[in-house]
């Protein structure tokens, strides 16, 4: 159960859009300059965009997907 605790979001919508361009893109060009390592590199931004979470993100403490920031500024709109 703790583990799936620790795999909550910390992605967000944002960070998600460009982390699965950004992959897309090197696995594009990995395809193009038939690179293998650089298409499986570009996998790991994708598959992390696709699922909202990022072990590195996590081991830093930083959390993209924090609801405080959003409601904090729906309020201040409304």
């Amino acid at each position: 159960m703790n583990k799936l605790k620790s795999m909550e979001c910390n992605v967000g919508l944002v960070e998600q859009k460009a982390r699965v361009t950004a992959g897309m893109a090197l696995v594009g060009i990995g395809a193009y300059y038939n690179s293998k390592a650089l298409a499986l590199i570009g996998l790991i931004p994708i598959v992390t965009g696709i699922v909202r979470w990022c072990p590195i993100n996590s081991a830093i403490g930083y959390n993209g997907c924090d609801d405080r920031k959003l409601s904090n500024k729906r309020k201040k709109n409304s």
